[in-house]
């Protein structure tokens, strides 16, 4: 999934520096909106409405998939 979002934003004319930031930003965005469709879907039922567990149903694989994956894929890519 990496390489193919990649291989978007290598297409379009921006700066390097913003395709980027881009990239990082949208992958961020995909697993965040993912972890939402699951707290949605099965920790609402099962947890209860708490900010606490939504959070990091979002915030974690936003952060932890979708950034740090993002900027290891980013720096694979480079070499």
């Amino acid at each position: 999934m990496y390489k193919l979002l990649w291989s978007y934003f290598s297409r379009l004319d921006m700066k390097r520096c913003h395709r980027q930031n881009a990239y990082l930003l949208t992958c961020s965005a995909i697993f965040a909106l993912l972890g939402a469709i699951v707290w949605f879907t099965v920790g609402d039922d099962l947890l209860g409405k708490s900010i606490k567990w939504m959070t990091c149903f979002i915030g974690f694989p936003s952060v932890i998939l979708g950034f740090l994956c993002g900027v290891l894929a980013l720096f694979k890519m480079d070499q």
